[in-house]
Parts: structure tokens; C-alpha cells; sequence
């Protein structure tokens, strides 16, 4: 992890508190609907806190990621975890492939496939990864401050960060971790060493 980056960032933007409905969402949350297998709010709310917290590193850094697309990207990152239709060498690739199918019906704003591609297959890095789109480190960095409950924020004011946490609670999502642990234990142990936390970087 940057470490400088974690402590001398500009401070961020203030989060938004009531993201605006839209067709693009709307979309993106059937398809969470369909493909996900838990009930309760934990992982729903996870994609949630995940979208809030790029969109504001994206703003913060004076980055352009149309916020619909990022709400797509942010509620299926995940979902290759428990899709039965995508393949891929692990549930990364396989969240990537469920996007571009689901996008064949779906109308999205103009964006660059590469770094949607990077955000969806990047998003877990435990380090800084050479020649990543700085798009897509902000999803790896949104991914850092959720899963360290906004102990690093990347320079997002603390008060925002815990505003959206206690906005979207955590709910059962510990044991949607638990389960996603097992499944992946059970399918794929090695990735989760190279190509999930660590592996070859993009070109």
C-alpha cells in the first residue's frame, strides 16, 4: 500500500448522501437482485458503500467516470463469486464477463472498456499496481477503505466516511464474507494468491 497516499491526499469532496434514481441503477440492481443468492442487505450495502466511496475519490482526484456506470461496475464487482453463467480464471474475471453480458442489453453511457475492465478485475490489490488507470485506483483504493472500515480514507474526510457507513449499515455482511471465503476456498484456493490480492499487472 502507498502509504503517502493514505496520509497526504487532498481531502475529498463530501460524499453524497442520496444518490439520484436512474434507469442505468435501476438495472444494475435487478441484476444484483438476480444473481445474488443472500438475503439481508450485507453485500447490497457493501456495493453500495463501494460506489460511494470511488465516486468520491474520483471527484477528489478530478477524475470522469460517468456515476451511473460506476454504480453498474460497483454492484457486480462481486458477483462472479456466486454466477453460475460467467467463466473466468477467478471470480474477478468472472465479475468482468457478467458485465459485458449484462451490457449487451443494457444502454450505458460512452466509456473506455479498459478501465471499466481494470476497475471490475483490479479492484482487491493489497498494492499499488504499475500502470493502472488512475479510474480504477480509485476503486482499489474505495475497496481499502471499506474493508478497513474507513481506517484509511485516502484522504476523504472522516466524517463522511463514517456517515456512509452508518448510512449503509454493514447488516450480515460478515457472514456473506464467510460464505464467499468458502466458496472461493472450494473453487479456486490459489487465486486468491495470484490474481486476486497479488498477480501480474495490466500492460
Amino acid at each position: 500500500m502507498d502509504v503517502a497516499a493514505v496520509s497526504t491526499a487532498a481531502p475529498g469532496p463530501v460524499l453524497a448522501r442520496a444518490p439520484q434514481v436512474s434507469p442505468l441503477r435501476v438495472a444494475a440492481d435487478a441484476i444484483f437482485d438476480r444473481v445474488s443468492p443472500y438475503d439481508g442487505d450485507g453485500l447490497r450495502n457493501h456495493c453500495r458503500r463501494l460506489h460511494r466511496f470511488a465516486t468520491a475519490l474520483l471527484a477528489a482526484r478530478g477524475l470522469e467516470l460517468d456515476a451511473d456506470l460506476a454504480y453498474l461496475v460497483a454492484m457486480v464487482h462481486d458477483l462472479g463469486i456466486v454466477s453460475e453463467r460467467d467463466e473466468g480464471i477467478n471470480y474477478l474475471q468472472r465479475s468482468r464477463a457478467l458485465f459485458h453480458r449484462e451490457a449487451e442489453s443494457l444502454s450505458l453511457p460512452a466509456f473506455d472498456t479498459k478501465v471499466v475492465d481494470e476497475c471490475l478485475v483490479y479492484n482487491h490489490r493489497v498494492l499499488s499496481v504499475p500502470n493502472l488507470s488512475p479510474e480504477a485506483e480509485c476503486f482499489r483504493n474505495a475497496v481499502m477503505i471499506e474493508h478497513s472500515r474507513g481506517m484509511i480514507r485516502f484522504g476523504l474526510p472522516r466524517e463522511d466516511v463514517r456517515k456512509v457507513f452508518e448510512d449503509l449499515p454493514r447488516d450480515n455482511f460478515d457472514r456473506v464474507l464467510v460464505d464467499f471465503t468458502w466458496r472461493t476456498l472450494k473453487r479456486e484456493p490459489l487465486t486468491l494468491v495470484r490474481g486476486i490480492f497479488f498477480g501480474p499487472s495490466p500492460n
